[in-house]
């Protein structure tokens, strides 16, 4: 059975489940699209994935939990994983796991003011995540375990925390897909926690935002990854006039992944900051990839991402600015920086303008290189040994990304892994 007939079976026995039917008829192009096309393992004409190697995306014909599985979440054991790694939930926090039930549940999560579920029939599935763009949303799309809600400017809460921690030990296809609409004048902070599973797992999230008018997101996310686990993360960005979108990213890459983000600047004024670090090591491969599409005038954009690359890992940074046609007085920026810390280890980045108004200005750039060796050896020649001069350097220039998280948890958080994943790089 090819893994095609494999999913396609798995798409029908979850259109038969007690699934919401008004989620099941927005989202089904995901499945023929899916099955005509599989996953984008073709090199040839495929811009977003020629530079990595996804075949190991068939090697297992993953499986989905029963619904009954899905549906009863042990929030005990996320808040634990939680603390055992420094992240503590506290009171003007709310901790929230989505289900396919359609409702809210979690830490705190007793009908707080400010937040509620979307009705069923009134939710766009797939409006702003398009299961055409790729073969991965579209699996997602056609099994999606999704949730859907609203926040508006009643919300007092300090943040948000959406987590993802897979406790299966099976070969486990997971799709999680969360339809967020921040409301008008609305600010919030939203932290994404992705744990790896430690298992032969295939973890495809999606998350849809939708930004009203002169709202403003703080999106903190966090991908722990494994040697076992492959996870294809997407996140995309609907905004509206005079709204602000901030995207921080802190990534370990799992066996094989990507951290794909879109966001589509729609209304006049808006603005969007993404950045984030990612680390690869042995042979894993990840993906970043990002699209900031201007459509409106007087809108700003920035990107700015930083790689640490060892033993035979490899990693892929994309980036592009598209500016439509009548989005004058567009500002935007993009770079990306990469160190290679092995002869191994390797890094393609492709950033890229595509640019129809006149009245812009944009500026792209990307660099890759080993850690600078007339700073080694002057560290060295203080009485620092060359591995630890070598990571003190490597953690200054984590250390900016890092420094711009806003939220004191998610920043020490990061700061932590770093330490932690830093005597795990071959320096050579």
């Amino acid at each position: 059975m090819s893994y095609i007939d494999h999913y396609k079976k798995l798409i029908e026995s979850e259109l038969k489940s007690n699934k919401n039917f008004y989620f099941m008829r927005a989202v089904a192009p995901g499945a023929d699209y899916f099955i005509e096309n599989g996953f984008p393992l073709k090199k040839k004409g495929n811009e977003r994935w020629k530079y990595l190697d996804l075949r190991n995306v068939t090697s297992s014909n993953f499986i989905k939990s029963i619904y009954e599985e899905r549906i009863s979440t042990d929030f005990e054991s996320v808040l634990e994983k939680l603390n055992s790694c420094g992240i503590n939930i506290v009171e003007d926090e709310i901790l929230i796991v989505g289900d396919e039930d359609n409702h809210l549940a979690g830490r705190n999560f007793i009908e707080p003011e400010g937040i509620g579920a979307s009705s069923p029939s009134k939710t766009n599935i797939g409006e702003i995540a398009n299961p055409e763009e790729d073969g991965f949303i579209a699996l997602n799309a056609a099994v999606a375990d999704i949730t859907s809600f609203w926040i508006d400017e009643n919300f007092s809460k300090k943040a948000l925390n959406i987590v993802f921690a897979g406790q299966s030990q099976d070969e486990r296809l997971v799709t999680e897909r969360m339809c967020i609409k921040i409301l008008k004048n609305t600010e919030v902070t939203i932290n994404e926690i992705h744990f790896d599973s430690n298992f032969n797992t295939l973890n495809i999230p999606v998350l849809e935002i939708h930004l009203d008018k002169d709202s403003k997101l703080i999106h903190n996310k966090v991908i722990l990854g494994s040697e076992k686990d492959m996870n294809f993360n997407f996140t995309r960005v609907f905004q509206e006039e005079g709204s602000s979108y901030q995207n921080n990213s802190f990534c370990h890459s799992p066996s094989i992944g990507s951290n794909d983000i879109k966001v589509i600047m729609s209304g006049e004024g808006s603005e969007c900051d993404l950045r984030g670090i990612y680390f690869t090591n042995n042979k894993n491969q990840f993906n970043t990839h990002i699209t900031v599409d201007h459509l409106a005038p007087n809108c700003k954009s920035n990107q700015f991402f930083k790689g640490v690359l060892s033993d035979e890992s490899k990693a892929v940074f994309s980036g592009k600015i598209f500016v439509e046609k009548g989005a004058q007085k567009t500002y935007a920026t993009q770079k990306d920086l990469n160190l290679l810390m092995s002869k191994g280890a390797e890094i393609d980045t492709k950033p890229s303008l595509e640019i129809y108004a006149d009245d812009v200005e944009c500026s792209h750039g990307a660099t890759a290189g080993n850690v600078d060796e007339n700073t080694l050896y002057y560290m060295m020649s203080r009485g620092l040994k060359k591995e630890t001069a070598t990571r003190m350097l490597v953690r200054g220039f984590v250390d900016e990304m890092i420094n711009s998280i806003s939220d004191d948890k998610i920043r020490k958080f990061a700061s932590n892994q770093t330490e932690l994943i830093l005597p795990n790089l071959a320096f050579k």
